[in-house]
């Protein structure tokens, strides 16, 4: 089957919310697998006829997978009402500008519209407990664990609204919230991020503790407003690189383009990488949060990258950051409904990479760890900001034709040695490891991922062996999932998300 067009059926918008238990059609349900998977990702990549332009602008549907103790599964779908989805839903049409698509009409209808769709479609996260919807660059949304309804727009008690004033507070009354929080396991604690655009733009950092509360705010300022979409933490450290890739904001925020084609490269410059200590103090309710003491380091090269593996401190006191390396990142649309559109993405292939950040020398180093591209890294969450070993993603193959990820692997970054299996025409999502238990090694429990087929045009939800990537088991969902984004998974009984194990 054509992989451009296995993309394009992939895409179609979700017919509707359910609440359904999920029939077994291959193997037996993990023992002791008990919790809830809960993943998000683009429910339609349409606007009451109005086509998007871009995987990231699809209205944010999250999925609920709750395993029983009978091994019974539960499946529910609902919609993320953001303001921006509840008021296009009241007028039947398309209201709001958003990352790769601007508002029919040219100019005349984007022309300083600054206000753009959050469409709370990247990730999910469990902390302090609150389950929150994420997106790159607005608030999170809260929703209920139980039932999946929007319950408000969380700005964590006042805490990330923009007390800055014009033109920074004319762009939004927001801070952002990234997409990709991390959790430490040993204090319980979340960090994140957001990039807040301007004349001068900032990196904003939060530290929020178990609890829920947002008990830091500081910002590091930027030349550029450099594309950063996620980052890592360490035992002491926040890192994050800022690659020679910007927006052009005079054309976005005018209307001339949509952010996506105002994605700049800054050429012959290399990717900065910026140390923050992780015990930075800023109150939140301050107009302006503080400046924090940064370290600057340069990359060797000039790169691009999503996602990250982990990161952590070795013996030496080096830091020791993996991510998927892509050479270069293109800002352009694509037409999902057409299959020509879709071959013609140019996305670059990410290789896991390893890179050593020595503070004494000023000095970093980087070397590929496979030759094997993969994306969506995941490793054991209760190894983040620790040594770790094991990871896990999708791979893009020669098979699939396009872009699109159409196998999964397991990579052990001590050997380079990589474990695939390749799924083509079907397209596997992000791959959720689940411990066996809290004091597991890192590779022995259950990874979860739901996989389109494309032969029948549905999803299913698959529980794989992290070893040797066999399929344990196989469920039958009763609607098909466009390609997805992140996961996350809450164990049975608890309110905490990672416990910690010894090194």
């Amino acid at each position: 089957m054509d992989g451009a067009q296995v993309v394009v059926n992939a895409y179609r918008p979700v017919s509707g919310e359910l609440d359904e238990e999920l029939r077994l059609a291959e193997g037996e349900p993990p023992p002791g697998l008990r919790g809830v998977l809960f993943r998000n990702g683009p429910g339609r990549l349409e606007v009451h006829g109005t086509p998007q332009m871009h995987p990231f602008d699809g209205d944010g549907m999250v999925c609920r997978f709750e395993f029983g103790e009978d091994g019974r599964v539960y499946y529910k779908n609902r919609w993320v009402r953001t303001e921006e989805f509840v008021r296009e839903e009241q007028a039947g049409r398309m209201l709001f500008r958003n990352f790769g698509t601007n508002l029919p009409g040219g100019l005349w209808k984007n022309g300083l519209r600054l206000k753009f769709k959050n469409a709370a479609n990247t990730s999910v996260v469990m902390h302090g407990g609150k389950l929150l919807a994420l997106w790159e660059a607005g608030l999170p949304h809260r929703l209920d664990p139980a039932t999946l309804a929007t319950e408000a727009r969380d700005d964590f008690e006042g805490a990330l609204l923009n007390r800055r004033g014009p033109p920074s507070s004319w762009i939004s009354r927001e801070l952002p919230f990234s997409a990709h929080p991390k959790v430490c396991p040993r204090t319980g604690e979340l960090f994140n991020f957001g990039l807040q655009i301007g004349p001068s733009p900032d990196l904003v950092i939060y530290r929020v503790d178990p609890a829920g509360v947002v008990r830091s705010i500081a910002r590091v300022p930027l030349e550029q407003a450099s594309f950063m979409h996620d980052f890592v933490i360490t035992a002491r450290h926040l890192v994050f690189f800022a690659s020679p890739i910007h927006f052009d904001l005079a054309r976005a925020l005018s209307g001339l383009t949509t952010p996506v084609e105002a994605i700049r490269r800054r050429e012959n410059e290399s990717t900065e990488i910026l140390v923050v200590p992780r015990d930075f103090h800023g109150d939140p309710s301050r107009r302006t949060p503080p400046d924090v003491s940064v370290d600057r380091f340069r990359a060797p090269s000039g790169f691009f990258l999503f996602h990250f593996f982990n990161a952590y401190e070795d013996p030496s006191g080096e830091l020791v950051v993996d991510g998927c390396r892509m050479a270069r990142f293109e800002g352009g649309t694509v037409d999902l409904r057409d299959p020509e559109s879709v071959r013609s993405v140019p996305f670059d292939p990410a290789y896991p990479t390893r890179w050593r950040i020595d503070p004494r020398t000023k000095s970093v180093s980087e070397s590929r760890l496979t030759d094997v591209p993969m994306e969506l890294p995941f490793v054991d969450r209760r190894r983040v900001g620790r040594p770790h070993r094991i990871g896990w993603g999708t791979v893009r193959s020669e098979q699939s034709g396009t872009p699109v990820h159409t196998a999964i692997g397991r990579l052990d970054m001590g050997t380079g040695q990589v474990v695939q299996r390749e799924l083509a025409p079907d397209l596997p999502g992000e791959l959720v490891f689940v411990p066996r238990s809290d004091t597991a090694d890192e590779d022995d429990g259950v990874l979860l991922s739901v996989v389109y087929r494309a032969e029948s045009h549905t999803s299913e939800l698959w529980a794989l062996d992290p070893r040797d990537l066999r399929t344990m088991a196989r469920w039958e969902l009763p609607q098909h999932l466009p390609p997805g984004f992140h996961g996350w998974f809450v164990p049975s009984g608890a309110n905490r998300t990672v416990t910690a194990t010894e090194d």
